[in-house]
């Protein structure tokens, strides 16, 4: 197949025949809003802006993206410029999700396109000022979400839930992704980390989170964020503690649950508690399952998974997300 690939390539013919047809792809589904990766001096602007790289010798353009520690790979730790990326690079347009072939039901349900680009949208422009670490360079996440809670339609009647939601980014996802005819739950203390999970987690590794981190946030602020100005009708928030704060939630059925609590000890208690009350077919996504700044999330998934005796899946979102999905028993 290369080696046809490569001949096609030195057919000038074939290479116009497929300029015109990507063309004409593009002008009937045309690329919404062009993602964009954050630079560490725009912390604290309005929105994300783009970065691209002077082009190289070989004429070769790059853009530099970072983990979850906020420094980003190819800048030298107290310099704002970026350095050389190794080949190979990529153009700034690799980011947009339209043209990483987006899954076929976009193409053919107009109705879920517009509301897909309208999450992708919504999410990759969350201003660095709310969200440092780069949030809005993962719109695989997006897609993930999409194709995770469109497995849920039509499973037995059973409503949704996020733990940890912070400032509602997620959330807004998955409330517009979900059955509108079932309820959204989100259960967070809105005030950070509490001490007693992270008197856990140092138990388990050196780690400099501590009690607080991921405050500046509220109930109002997350609803008003996920309805557009107002509060949803289908969505309550429950702030507290959990487990505690979950008390009387315990006995309802969910076909989707979305654990991001990133530490350990509330992690493996969230499984424990709603995979029982989970419908036959309901999923359970668990994000930064491949975060080297919360190691104890894979911990906390494999501890349950090997329990209950089912595998995690890892997505290909930026922090992974491990996916598991309630099996149907039958005698």
């Amino acid at each position: 197949m290369s080696m046809i690939r490569e001949a096609l390539r030195q057919w000038p013919l074939a290479v116009r025949a497929y300029r015109a047809c990507k063309a004409v792809a593009h002008s009937v589904f045309p690329p919404p809003v062009m993602l964009a990766v954050p630079h560490r001096e725009d912390v604290g602007a309005p929105g994300p802006t783009l970065l691209v790289q002077e082009a190289s010798a070989d004429d070769r353009p790059g853009v530099a993206s970072g983990p979850e520690s906020g420094v980003e790979p190819g800048l030298a730790p107290d310099s704002a410029a970026p350095a050389a990326v190794p080949a190979p690079a990529y153009r700034v347009e690799d980011f947009d999700i339209y043209h990483q072939y987006p899954p076929h039901i976009f193409y053919m349900d107009r109705a879920k396109d517009a509301l897909f680009r309208d999450a992708v949208v919504a999410y990759s422009n969350v201003p660095v000022s709310e969200e440092a670490s780069g949030l809005h360079t993962d719109p695989n996440r997006v897609v993930n979400f999409f194709q995770a809670l469109q497995s849920t339609w039509g499973l037995e009647e059973a409503d949704y839930l996020e733990l940890g939601s912070h400032r509602g980014f997620s959330l807004r996802v998955i409330h517009k992704f979900m059955d509108p005819s079932q309820t959204l739950y989100a259960l967070d203390t809105f005030e950070g980390f509490d001490e007693r999970d992270i008197a856990v987690e140092r138990s388990i590794y050196d780690t400099e989170w501590g009690a607080g981190s991921f405050a500046s946030t509220s109930v109002e602020r997350v609803a008003t964020y996920v309805g557009d100005g107002t509060w949803p009708s289908n969505l309550k928030l429950v702030r507290g503690w959990f487990p505690d704060a979950f008390a009387d939630l315990t006995n309802h059925r969910w076909r989707f649950v979305h654990v991001d609590f990133d530490l350990y000890q509330p992690i493996k208690t969230a499984l424990e508690t709603v995979w029982p009350n989970m419908v036959a077919g309901g999923v359970v996504m668990v994000h930064d399952y491949g975060c080297y700044g919360f190691p104890a999330v894979r911990k906390a998934v494999d501890e349950f998974c090997a329990v209950e005796g089912v595998y995690p899946v890892e997505l290909n979102d930026r922090w992974s997300t491990a996916i598991l999905r309630k099996p149907a028993f039958r005698a």
